[in-house]
């Protein structure tokens, strides 16, 4: 659980570096102006702050890969290796984004792998709580909810493509761009398809939580975890909306990538939690 606090923070903090303008504020990699400990000023504090909580994730994962090989359970040790390489995987294509300025395909790839990782620490810390109490039932159900979950995570990547195109404010007006549905020219179209996708995503969710609610009816715990991922697509929505209309201000897109991170994990914890109850 620690993993995955620690987890969430540097989601926050990566978003920070991009809302300040900072993904360079360090041209070198993996020092900072060929220092462990640069001055903190002029977008630094925010880049480097990023590479050391990144790299403090980085080696609580190798502790828990260690505590997981110790355990007698392989599929455990499955995941702690998948996580060690993802977190390795993430370290290297954050090198690769500064050393060759951001290009937009490994910046994106960077958001993704970020957030996949997330969901599996999360995964581990819930598959290393106490076991459920019973199971059964619930296999059709919880594909939904990875279906759900790929969903969500395919809406995140979008806004990774909004963000990294700088198609942020290529629409000042909502819930259409410019007047249109379908604009004419590549930003707007790349802001509407984001827009499109959260309808998407957020209906999905809805759709599926709704159905958990309904299996789970002698299951009130599972039943109110249900209701957490329709709030956080109202949430998330509205967000979006204030995006634009703020024209991007820090804290409302820093809170926007933060609810779409806890809206991936809520899912991850339906999925999770379903077999606590027998059909």
């Amino acid at each position: 659980m620690a993993t995955v606090a620690a987890t969430f923070v540097l989601l926050i903090v990566g978003s920070l570096v991009h809302g300040t303008g900072s993904s360079l504020a360090c041209p070198d990699w993996p020092l900072c102006y060929g220092s462990l400990f640069p001055k903190m000023e002029n977008g630094v504090q925010f880049e480097h702050t990023h590479r050391l909580v990144a790299t403090s994730v980085g080696l609580m994962t190798l502790v828990l890969l260690v505590l997981l090989v110790r355990t007698k359970d392989r599929r455990l040790w499955g995941l702690g290796i998948a996580a060690a390489v993802l977190v390795v995987v993430q370290g290297v294509l954050g090198g690769i984004t500064v050393l060759y300025r951001l290009p937009r395909a490994i910046s994106i790839a960077h958001l993704a792998t970020s957030m996949c990782f997330f969901s599996l620490i999360l995964v581990i810390a819930l598959r290393t709580a106490p076991p459920p109490a019973a199971a059964g039932g619930a296999g059709t159900l919880r594909r939904s909810v990875g279906f759900a979950w790929a969903v969500v995570l395919t809406q995140i990547i979008l806004g990774g493509l909004v963000r990294h195109t700088a198609s942020g404010l290529a629409c000042l007006d909502v819930p259409l761009c410019r007047g249109l549905l379908v604009p004419d020219a590549a930003p707007e179209r790349v802001q509407m398809l984001h827009r499109l996708g959260a309808l998407i995503a957020g209906a999905v969710a809805i759709a599926v939580a709704l159905r958990v609610r309904r299996w789970a009816h002698a299951a009130p715990s599972l039943r109110r975890l249900a209701m957490v991922p329709i709030a956080l697509v109202a949430v998330q929505i509205g967000l979006g909306v204030l995006s634009v209309l703020s024209l991007l201000n820090l804290a409302i897109i820093t809170a926007h990538l933060a609810v779409g991170a806890a809206l991936l994990a809520s899912l991850v914890i339906l999925f999770e939690r379903l077999p606590e109850v027998a059909s």
